[in-house]
């Protein structure tokens, strides 16, 4: 994984704001981050996705601030990806930060395991993030605009809130003709804050299997 992450600090430089994502890869990656900023003496700021992340980071002794006027890069996992540069994110329950640190990048580098690679999104789990007012008939708006298989998502016998306080709905959808008519579709239902559907801002894709890797560009 040496290689991987060699690739990916060459993106972290002197004075530079980079946002970090979520996730087990990135969570086995961050302390790679820690020596390279060491070892270089550099200024980083790292504008984290989530709770977990922060605390990571700060464990690793980098700097994480909220308040910055531009990120540059934001380094980020996946949950599942194509080679046209569209993913799926927020298994994790860091959905919305994700999706707003991506929109506020100049640049977005996923890593992501090969065997994440799909041709398509049918029938596998896409999140959604809804308000905890009135979720039930959300759900019941969702799943009549799509015709989604929809699970709770759950923790301890309870519904599992995200870092911002919401619900996660994983929808299974049997077809999935346009990317971008499906989210748009759903963050027009009110109580919908964001959905999974990462498509923008995606700079490359970096894939890796038994310490090789592979870089999907556009």
């Amino acid at each position: 994984m040496q290689n991987v992450y060699d690739y990916l600090n060459e993106k972290i430089t002197d004075g530079s704001v980079i946002g970090m994502g979520s996730g087990s890869t990135i969570e086995n990656y961050i302390p790679a981050v820690g020596r390279h900023v060491e070892e270089n003496r550099m200024d980083v700021t790292f504008v984290p996705t989530s709770i977990k992340t922060e605390q990571l980071l700060k464990d690793h002794g980098l700097t994480t601030s909220l308040k910055v006027s531009e990120i540059e890069v934001t380094i980020d996992g996946a949950d599942y990806f194509t080679r046209t540069l569209n993913v799926i994110k927020g298994l994790g329950g860091a959905l919305l930060r994700e999706k707003q640190i991506g929109y506020f990048s100049e640049n977005i580098t996923i890593i992501a395991k090969s065997d994440k690679e799909t041709a398509s999104f049918e029938n596998l789990r896409i999140p959604v993030e809804v308000n905890p007012f009135l979720h039930e008939l959300t759900k019941t708006q969702i799943r009549r605009l799509t015709r989604a298989e929809i699970t709770e998502r759950t923790e301890g016998g309870s519904l599992s809130t995200t870092d911002n306080g919401n619900y996660t709905l994983d929808c299974r959808l049997p077809a999935i003709a346009d990317l971008d008519a499906l989210h748009n579709m759903l963050i027009n239902i009110p109580g919908v804050i964001e959905t999974g559907i990462f498509n923008r801002h995606i700079t490359e894709i970096v894939s890796f299997s038994d310490g090789d890797f592979k870089v999907h560009i556009k």
